[in-house]
């Protein structure tokens, strides 16, 4: 169905590529500008972490093979410069290498889309700090809009369902910093529309007897990323046509396999409403439906002093069971969206470093004995609130030795643990501490903190590679884990 507040022949796409392509720096309010900090810095720090491992150093070795003929934008990590649309898809490849990223009102991860695209462009013309937070800004803002607006009926999210929105995100922030007109930047949406996948979540996050081992490519955020940035260009190109792909009872929506669209909420409250404000950051590389099992287990463990060795049986109940019940990963991506893993990792008190889905800890004695003492349960209700209301509920009970048994709840978004700026700049050092030196984290931290300041964007990019070091093989990460 289609929403009731207004006609299905509202031209929702244009009044967005207007407020994208004409909406400038100081209109932006302090609180959103800092939001775009926190975002840009957290995926800096994710694809230095994707960076060295075996599958981010596959994006590496496939955007060198086929975007070297032009220098223009930095592959993070690397170093080698690569064309812009290949530069996005290597960097959002290893932005979602290790799962580590971010959620925008729990409809787009928008972090591994937006400034893989951003940062390339931005880079590439030598443009300003401020317009590269303005694009990062709207590319948040637009592209949640239109996910949030398409969201199946949960019936139909049940069977179709691939978040196939996310390219239009990136073709804000590439359009942004390309100045679009807002009928060019209408063209950039029909193109980026066009090349956008087909939803195929269930096929690669489905029922864990069917889909593992899981496709390593994952949701291609990389290619969603690329996608976007081809949009753009193409109508700073001259492609033309195609006007209002978001538009009408045959809009994107459709096509994307939802079965309903509010088009009110495309554009209710825009330029004044900052969703970018509702960004959560995961706080462990996994799927966020493992993180208030997460929280519940570190309160147990920190109440009742538990060691390892004392657990004879963990039980968990939480939303998703049967999609990430896995109790013998095969693999990183496996291990990432396994409940089980992560709990045991957690009972183990494994880092959260780049080596925490290497084959060693993957093979280990001591994860595979753990993940035989846990038990995921389903929960109807856990299920119905995640899928109506946005809400992960989770109750986790550790039986110990002595007959003792704990037990504790979590519910998010309340019980999530805050998570800013310090917690942010942890994670750049653990995920790039074996890459960079503390001295070029540190001036990471420092030139994303006033970007606003920065004439040319290109001194940021050049902080992202490693300096005096070989670059990191698919073979070398391997080995690495």
């Amino acid at each position: 169905m289609t929403s009731k507040k207004i006609k299905v022949d509202e031209k929702v796409t244009r009044t967005l590529a207007t407020y994208a392509a004409k909406t400038r720096y100081t209109q932006l309010p302090a609180n959103a500008i800092a939001a775009a900090k926190l975002a840009i810095l957290n995926i800096i720090a994710a694809a230095l972490g994707g960076a060295q491992t075996r599958i981010g150093a596959l994006h590496t070795q496939l955007a060198r093979e086929i975007g070297g003929g032009v220098k223009q934008a930095t592959i993070i990590g690397d170093g080698a410069r690569v064309s812009r649309p290949v530069a996005a898809y290597a960097n959002g490849g290893l932005a979602f290498a290790l799962d580590y990223e971010d959620v925008c009102q729990y409809v787009l991860h928008a972090g591994p889309i937006v400034i893989p695209a951003a940062l390339a462009l931005a880079e590439a013309q030598h443009s300003s700090g401020k317009d590269f937070l303005t694009s990062v800004v709207l590319g948040y803002e637009v592209g949640t809009r239109i996910g949030r607006a398409m969201q199946p009926t949960p019936a139909r999210g049940a069977q179709v369902w691939g978040q196939q929105y996310t390219p239009f995100a990136a073709c804000v922030a590439a359009g942004r910093l390309l100045r679009l007109a807002p009928a060019e930047m209408d063209v950039a949406f029909g193109i980026t529309g066009t090349y956008s996948p087909v939803p195929s979540a269930y096929k690669y996050f489905g029922v864990v007897a069917e889909t593992r081992p899981m496709r390593e490519a994952k949701l291609g955020w990389g290619w969603m990323s690329m996608a976007g940035v081809m949009g753009a260009l193409s109508a700073q190109a001259g492609f033309g046509g195609g006007h209002g792909i978001l538009d009408g009872a045959e809009g994107f929506w459709i096509m994307a396999g939802s079965d309903r669209c509010d088009f009110a909420q495309m554009t209710e409250g825009l330029g004044s409403q900052w969703l970018i404000l509702g960004t959560d950051y995961k706080m462990h590389p996994s799927i966020a439906w493992s993180h208030p099992p997460i929280v519940a287990l570190k309160r147990l463990l920190r109440e009742h002093a538990i060691k390892p060795r004392e657990v004879v049986r963990v039980r968990v109940w939480n939303v998703g069971v049967s999609r990430t019940a896995d109790y013998a990963p095969v693999g990183a991506v496996d291990a990432q969206f396994s409940l089980p893993f992560a709990v045991a990792t957690t009972l183990l008190g494994e880092p959260l470093t780049p080596a925490l889905y290497s084959d060693a800890v993957l093979r280990s004695a001591r994860v595979r004995g753990m993940l035989k003492r846990i038990e995921c349960l389903a929960d109807p209700a856990m299920d119905q609130d995640w899928f109506q209301g946005n809400r992960m509920r989770t109750r986790v009970e550790i039986q110990l030795t002595g007959a003792r048994t704990v037990t504790a709840s979590a519910m998010f978004p309340g019980d999530k643990p805050a998570y800013g700026f310090d917690q942010v700049i942890e994670k750049l050092h653990a995920m790039g501490g074996d890459l960079l030196r503390a001295s070029q984290l540190g001036r990471i931290v420092d030139t994303v903190e006033r970007l606003e300041k920065i004439p040319d964007l290109a001194v940021l990019a050049r902080l992202l590679c490693p300096t005096g070091r070989s670059r990191i093989t698919a073979a070398k990460a391997a080995r690495r884990q």
